[in-house]
């Protein structure tokens, strides 16, 4: 899948019945953060949104296949001195997705489904955070052509819809990468260098 491709699901997502109540909420997730606070988060005067995701219902996944997503998809973007996956709550986006996608993309469904079979079948669910993590790495490594396990195609599915989740949250865009919004200038100071006065 192209990033331009999860792009248009997600906009036809967004489409369905619940899909915009469902993106409102997740555009404003703030998610708390146990690392020190950003410029964005001492100048803010917006007070943070409440949690609305603890209480999550998967609407495609079973509750066992939405534990091995949030399991990996916090591998590839783990929680550190900023937030992870899991603070920009990207496994319930990528579920409420893939449910949406019935409507319009039934293929991606099947692909879905046929990747989280495959992680089931190797327990990734009872694994240890190790050996997720080895078993994760290792699948990551299939796409350099040396071997021909299924096993990348899952990793490169997952980690596609997952950097797009991620990145288009509260917490990758504003948190991560300090998106500061539609700021303009009210003033424009001239320079105080000497140097750069001289014509």
């Amino acid at each position: 899948m192209t990033r331009r491709e999860i792009g248009w699901l997600v906009v036809r997502a967004a489409a369905v019945a619940g899909g915009p109540q469902f993106f409102a909420d997740w555009v404003k997730a703030a998610p708390p953060h146990a690392g020190p606070p950003h410029a964005h988060e001492l100048n803010s005067f917006a007070p943070p949104e409440p949690d609305r995701w603890s209480s999550y219902q998967p609407k495609f996944l079973s509750a066992e296949e939405f534990k091995m997503l949030d399991a990996f998809t916090a591998i590839l973007i783990p929680t550190d001195e900023t937030p992870g996956a899991r603070e920009a709550h990207v496994t319930p986006f990528i579920d409420f997705v893939i449910n949406a996608a019935a409507e319009y993309a039934p293929e991606m469904q099947r692909e879905w489904r046929k990747s989280m079979n495959w992680l089931a079948g190797r327990q990734f669910g009872q694994l240890s955070g190790e050996e997720q993590l080895s078993l994760v790495r290792q699948m990551s490594e299939e796409g350099d052509g040396s071997s021909e396990g299924k096993g990348f195609a899952v990793y490169q599915l997952i980690r596609d819809m997952t950097i797009h989740a991620f990145y288009t949250s509260r917490a990758g865009l504003v948190d991560v990468l300090e998106y500061k919004g539609y700021a303009y200038l009210t003033e424009f100071p001239a320079c105080t260098h000497p140097e750069h006065h001289q014509v």
